[in-house]
């Protein structure tokens, strides 16, 4: 069975390499330890001081890759938001020159507006190794219009 790496960082921890490495574990461990943080509390947390935001950090050992979940204190709704960072390479097609030139470009896989239970599916993802599945879902987002502010 493949180990992750887990690392938290709470709010207090103010310095980029501060977190509480809490060793290596299985995915049904990982996804106890994501379920056991209580989120509307860090929430409360994170807006005392001033924003400094709580991640959930998972590496997979072998491949190095990595996903960061943050929890987003300045979300627009009443409901926790989260946000995932990975530095999972992926190759995305773009539109050059007044759309006339295609090219592909390097980017990383990252969510934005993610509910707690998204956040958890995308984390189980990522741990059962369906990385295609997460490319295909960051290339469907990249694909949705922005909405425009009102």
């Amino acid at each position: 069975m493949n180990e992750f790496d887990l690392k938290i960082r709470y709010p207090h921890q103010t310095g980029r390499n501060d977190a509480d490495h809490l060793g290596a574990f299985d995915s049904e461990t990982i996804l106890k330890r994501f379920d056991a943080i209580a989120w509307r509390q860090q929430l409360v947390r994170q807006l005392q001081l001033d924003g400094a935001s709580t991640s959930f950090i998972v590496t997979d050992e072998r491949s190095g890759q990595t996903i960061r979940i943050i929890l987003d204190a300045f979300a627009k709704t009443q409901h926790l938001e989260f946000k995932l960072e990975s530095n999972i390479p992926v190759l995305i097609a773009k539109k050059d020159v007044f759309g006339l030139l295609t090219r592909k470009t390097k980017d990383s896989i990252s969510f934005k507006h993610l509910t707690q239970s998204r956040a958890k599916e995308y984390l189980l993802a990522f741990m059962h190794g369906e990385i295609a599945e997460l490319e295909t879902l960051y290339r469907e987002n990249l694909s949705k219009p922005m909405k425009s502010a009102s």
